[in-house]
Order: structure tokens, then C-alpha cells, then sequence
């Protein structure tokens, strides 16, 4: 059962100064070839120092508010219950994500299996190479699969939670319901299932009135504000993929986002020792051809809150005129 909060904010007269991959690879055939990521296991390079090779294409705080002049209300969802409830079906089950007005309200899996070698790849697909949700059901040839957290992130606690801690989805790149078909070019869908769904934040009224992502696990809740939307490489410097970077690399990884981002969130700074939430998932915006579309990403991701911060119902948000595109 989900708890529902609401908090009583003020309208914003003056500015707010505030201090915030990918699917898994498509296959052209059921049965595994030498180039799927089962062998990266084997990798001489770091964990680190490497992307999850099984995705291919997947305020400070508070702030400053002054009073205004009418009460707004921001709706919080408390989804502790139903990460302990998801865990009777799947004990790989660790969180829960949760964004308004789309479909994604999805158990997040935290195994560190899930963006591994082939102990990943038996994990998430059935024997028949069909990708499975998180209650270990088949989605189909090409379906939705499941979302997960990279390897190396940590949720024990809000004092240890990653510094930038990502969640993979897919998006499938069909229409909603529909499962891998050739005769079908692939396209990034605002409507499509799974991590699809990011693609609403392309929309200004959208992400205007959309400014958070609500992420539980089983102990607390936790409210980030988004700040950037973007496309970028799968191979980024330091690597926004990984939940194994350092505070001071994920800064980094945060502040190249604002540079890429298509809008640029005015209401939203960023600082030292802020911690992030990255969603990844893949894109077919920047090339329809499957192998080339493994080399670019398409990425929403925000600022952590502090436990009781005060909420404004729409980000300020203007469109970026030269945000930094992928090389291609």
C-alpha cells in the first residue's frame, strides 16, 4: 500500500538558489554470439574503469525560499512497504522508482549479478534468451526486462548512499506492448515501456511540471530533484555510469550534464558533496543502427534532498541554446 504525504510549500517570488545505462544489448538472434558481453567477464581493466558491458543502448539543501503569495501542494509517495512486499516475490528486489505520470513505478533489482558476465546474463534472460521483469517472468524476445542498480551502488543508508547511483532500463525502442520485430525501425517513444518513458522530458511542460524522482527502499524515502536531460556517449570520462566513482568524479560527471543537458534547471546548483540519482537507458535518436546505437546513451538524472526539504511544484527551466551534443 502505498502512504501518500502532502506538503505545504509557497509560491516562489524571488529566485530559488539551490544547491544534483541503458538497456541491455539487443540481440539480432536468440542465441548468444562472440560479441555479447558474457566475455567481458574476463576483462583485465578495473570494475571502474568500465562500463556494465550487458548495456547497450539502456536544494543546497533546501534552498532559499522567499514567501509568496499562495500555498502550493507537492505530492510524496512513501514506497517502504512495497519494496518489502516486492522482496517475498523476487529477494533480489532492493527499491522502488517511482516517477508521476509515467510508467515507470518499477521494483529496482540490486544483485550485483545483474551487470555481470554470464552470471548477469542468466540472471535477466530466460534459457530461450527472452529478457525477464523483475518477478523472473519472460517479456518477451526484445521485451522490457527489468530495471536495475549498477554493481557497485549502495543503499544501506542515506549517510552511505553512492554518490551517483544508477539505475539501468531498457527502452526497447517499440511501441508499448510490443516485442522485438525487424519489420519495425526502432524509435525513442515517449509512450514506449520501461525507461522509454524519459523521453516525456524532451517536453517543456513536461519537465516543467515534473521535477522530481522518487526513489525508497525498504528504510527510507528519498526525493531527487532532476537537473539535467541529456544525451551523451556510453564511454564518458569519468564514467557516469559507474555507482564506483569517487565524490569529487561524480561532481564532475554532474557538471558535464548541465553542459549537455537540452534544458537548463535555473532553480537547481550544484555543490560539493551533493549525491545523485542517474537513470540510463538506451537511444535511437542519434542512430537506428543497432550496433552504432550501443555507443550512446540517453540520460535523466538528479540531486539528492535533504530528508525534510521544501518542494516547489514546477522547475524553473529554460531551453539550453548550444547544450553539448555526442561525438559521433
Amino acid at each position: 500500500m502505498i502512504k501518500k504525504r502532502r506538503y505545504s510549500v509557497i509560491a516562489v517570488l524571488a529566485a530559488v538558489m539551490i544547491a544534483i545505462t541503458g538497456c541491455q544489448s539487443r540481440t539480432s538472434s536468440p542465441e548468444p554470439s562472440s560479441s555479447e558481453p558474457s566475455s567481458s567477464s574476463s576483462s583485465s581493466e578495473p570494475e571502474d574503469t568500465r562500463p556494465p558491458y550487458l548495456f547497450v543502448n539502456p536544494l543546497d539543501p533546501a534552498g532559499i525560499i522567499v514567501p509568496g503569495i499562495r500555498p502550493e501542494q507537492v505530492e510524496t509517495y512513501d514506497f517502504t512497504g512495497r519494496v518489502t512486499e516486492s522482496r517475498t516475490i523476487n529477494t533480489d528486489v532492493g527499491a522502488h522508482l517511482f516517477i508521476p505520470d509515467t510508467r515507470i513505478d518499477e521494483p529496482i533489482l540490486t544483485s550485483s549479478q545483474y551487470s555481470n558476465g554470464m552470471e548477469g546474463l542468466q540472471a535477466i534472460y530466460d534459457q530461450t534468451y527472452n529478457r525477464l521483469n523483475w518477478r523472473r517472468e519472460s517479456t518477451g524476445y526484445g521485451g522490457y526486462g527489468v530495471a536495475y542498480l549498477h554493481n557497485r551502488a549502495n543503499i544501506n543508508s542515506r549517510a552511505e548512499l553512492s554518490p551517483n547511483l544508477v539505475i539501468f532500463g531498457h527502452n526497447t525502442g517499440m511501441p508499448y506492448g510490443q516485442t522485438y520485430n525487424a519489420s519495425i525501425p526502432v524509435k525513442d517513444l515517449p509512450d514506449g515501456a520501461m525507461f522509454a518513458q524519459l523521453y516525456k522530458f524532451l517536453d517543456e511542460e513536461f519537465a516543467t511540471n515534473h521535477p522530481y524522482l522518487f526513489f525508497s527502499t525498504e528504510k527510507e524515502n528519498y526525493i531527487y530533484q532532476i537537473f539535467a536531460v541529456y544525451w551523451t556517449e556510453a564511454y564518458s570520462n569519468p564514467p557516469y555510469w559507474s555507482s564506483g566513482i569517487s565524490q569529487s568524479d561524480a561532481l564532475k560527471v554532474a557538471q558535464s550534464a548541465q553542459e549537455r543537458s537540452q534544458w537548463i534547471y535555473d532553480d537547481v546548483k550544484l555543490q560539493d558533496g551533493d549525491r545523485y540519482l542517474t537513470l540510463s537507458t538506451c537511444t535511437y535518436s542519434i542512430t537506428t543502427n543497432l550496433h552504432a546505437a550501443e555507443s550512446y546513451r540517453f540520460v535523466v538524472q538528479g540531486r539528492l534532498l535533504p530528508e525534510n526539504a521544501r518542494l516547489s511544484p514546477t522547475a524553473k527551466i529554460t531551453k539550453n541554446p548550444s547544450p553539448k551534443q555526442p561525438q559521433v
